[in-house]
């Protein structure tokens, strides 16, 4: 199926907004309420003195048929940081949203930091009762974390519901490889399935083959048109990643099972651009179907420091 993506721009600067939103809207996660769209991202204020950095969870509405026109920024995090010692002690980035009967489910990745390697990153679920605007965590601890098959660190989950099973993609990382003077986490998309979004069944088992050695690629999004399944994401090598020839690309991938993938990363339809904000990197997709129309969001250069845009497909 050929994808002709046509780019719309930037839809959201978070540069100097607040105290806790200084720089960065990243990974962009929508929930669709009807005549707008609720656009959760992350963002951070500025680093410490020893380069540390916190992130915060927050949201933007904008109008479902012209996502450039903002209606709504929220004035606060929507979800607290975690006590000393906890799995979201350091930052939260939403991951997968769903309207799951009367509340919202956000599943979200929190962090914590490391000594050897720089920081591993767990499963959270916080839940809403209004629409999306608040949410309560669903627990102290995550849903799930490492395990003896998939031991470093999981992140870039996404969520799919369909006749009562819940699917989940995500990345599970197989290794920290040192590479100029650094750790970097060698992670791949996996597959878990669930009976109610809340307990896991979890293999560890790759759903797509590399595309070079020591790939690593992240954040999948799952629509379903007619009787195939589509997947993007993204991918990027470890050695010249931050803005260099290997940054973040979209791939994409298709199923009629969803658990058995055929990669053919050139129909994603869209790449970097020439010049501006999207011309180093792309990455971090979330696509939504709006009738004939798909909708992709995604961050540009530096992970999103500069915020997020999208980009529209006609069926």
């Amino acid at each position: 199926m050929n994808f002709n993506w046509i780019k719309k721009g930037i839809i959201f600067n978070p540069t100097n907004r607040a105290d806790w939103m200084m720089n960065y809207a990243q990974v962009p996660t929508i929930l669709d309420l009807g005549n707008k769209l609720r656009i959760y991202f992350t963002t951070r204020p500025l680093a410490d003195k020893n380069k540390n950095f916190l992130s915060y969870t927050s949201f933007v509405d904008v109008e479902k048929s012209n996502p450039t026109n903002i209606i709504y920024i929220h004035d606060k995090p929507i979800l607290e940081l975690g006590d000393a010692g906890t799995f979201d002690e350091f930052g939260t980035h939403p991951a997968s949203v769903l309207k799951n009967q009367d509340s919202v489910y956000l599943y979200y990745q929190g962090w914590t930091r490391g000594v050897t390697v720089p920081y591993s990153t767990s499963l959270g679920l916080a839940i809403s009762k209004d629409d999306g605007k608040s949410f309560k965590k669903y627990s102290l601890g995550p849903l799930f974390s490492r395990n003896p098959k998939e031991p470093f660190l999981e992140n870039g989950f996404f969520v799919y519901r369909e006749n009562e099973k819940w699917h989940m993609w995500y990345s599970s990382c197989s290794k920290w490889i040192k590479t100029q003077g650094k750790y970097e986490p060698i992670y791949n998309i996996v597959y878990a399935s669930s009976n109610d979004g809340i307990n896991w069944e979890r293999s560890g088992e790759k759903c797509l083959p590399d595309k070079f050695d020591d790939e690593v690629n992240n954040r999948p999004t799952v629509i379903k048109i007619g009787e195939t399944y589509h997947m993007w994401f993204c991918y990027r090598g470890i050695k010249d990643f931050r803005g260099g020839n290997e940054s973040y690309r979209i791939g994409y991938a298709v199923s009629t099972d969803l658990k058995n993938w055929h990669r053919n990363d050139e129909d994603s339809g869209i790449t970097v651009s020439k010049n501006g904000w999207d011309s180093q990197m792309i990455a971090y997709p979330y696509v939504i179907k709006d009738n004939n129309r798909l909708l992709l969001f995604y961050n540009g250069n530096e992970f999103g420091k500069s915020g997020f845009g999208y980009a529209e497909a006609i069926l």
